[in-house]
């Protein structure tokens, strides 16, 4: 069992200039998690969770999974799950979002719950593949009731990846079904990279997410993220772009950007604090900027 409590302070001014603040629960959640050796086949675990309020985006609930792990290292994984932040959270962003999302700020970031199922096959010691085909999240059999007039786009997932020593690499193409042709809104495939090098000193990333649309129209993602370990305080910031372009009209087509920097201080194993400011395009010549200050327990 594990899980996590949070309270913080946040301050964000909008693109009108409004500026919201407040103090308030940031985060409060409570996982399970068990596992069990099947004789001659594998291990099987299996978890789920639960969260009980706080900040976030688009997406509340936790995620649920079966995984079965063979014996020459292939795992299968079955899952309800939210939609990562493949940038800002995952390999480029290299850990410098401690609380804040920049993919957010920049108002590109779309989290939805889905229903997964992943093959992993390791290929080397250092390099593997998986295979990930994911659905909208709803009931088994049959689909939701909305689908019959506007079908969701699953989409299916290959990923080549390498991890040895201070080097982590991996990229991804993505395909998509029920396609709406001619449309800017309608995705065909998405491409994506990132890497991570760690140097001891300081950890640096850099990754891009590019989804390509049926009517011709691009939207690429590019983010620089780096961290710096000072004993119990770990420093990081991260650096976003995003670019429409091919779109029919020229307001359609846009360059967007966002920094966010801030720190992370260790009191124990368990508790820590954080503090980030954040700031990006929204828009036009608008902008939105903020900061945040959080205390986090976990167990």
């Amino acid at each position: 069992m594990t899980g996590a409590i949070a309270f913080g302070f946040e301050s964000d001014t909008s693109s009108s200039n409004i500026t919201t603040s407040g103090f308030g629960m940031e985060d409060s959640e409570i996982n399970f998690a068990v596992s069990e050796d099947i004789e001659g086949l594998g291990k099987l675990t299996a978890g789920t969770g639960y969260a009980g309020g706080g900040r976030a985006v688009a997406v509340t609930t936790n995620d649920s999974f079966i995984a079965f792990t063979l014996a020459n290292g292939t795992k299968i994984k079955m899952a309800s799950e939210r939609g990562a932040e493949y940038l800002t959270g995952g390999i480029a962003g290299a850990g410098a979002n401690f609380e804040a999302d920049l993919t957010y700020v920049t108002g590109i970031l779309a989290r939805t719950n889905n229903d997964t199922v992943a093959v992993t096959i390791p290929v080397t010691d250092a390099v593997y593949f998986t295979y990930k085909h994911s659905e909208a999240d709803v009931v088994i059999g049959t689909g939701s009731a909305s689908n019959l007039v506007t079908p969701v786009q699953r989409y299916n997932t290959g990923v080549l990846g390498y991890k040895a020593g201070a080097l982590v690499a991996e990229g991804q193409f993505r395909s998509y079904d029920n396609q709406v042709s001619n449309t800017a809104t309608s995705a065909s495939t998405k491409n994506r990279f990132s890497a991570s090098y760690d140097l001891g000193v300081a950890k640096i990333g850099a990754g891009v997410d590019q989804t390509s649309y049926t009517y011709g129209n691009t939207k690429t993602a590019t983010l620089v993220g780096a961290t710096v370990p000072v004993g119990s305080m770990t420093l990081g910031v991260q650096m976003l772009s995003v670019n429409a372009a091919g779109n029919s009209s020229s307001s359609s087509n846009y360059t967007r950007s966002g920094l966010l920097a801030g720190a992370q201080y260790n009191l124990s194993k368990r508790t820590y604090v954080t503090g980030q400011y954040y700031g990006g395009d929204v828009g036009g010549t608008s902008n939105q900027t903020g900061y945040l200050f959080s205390l986090y327990n976990t167990f």
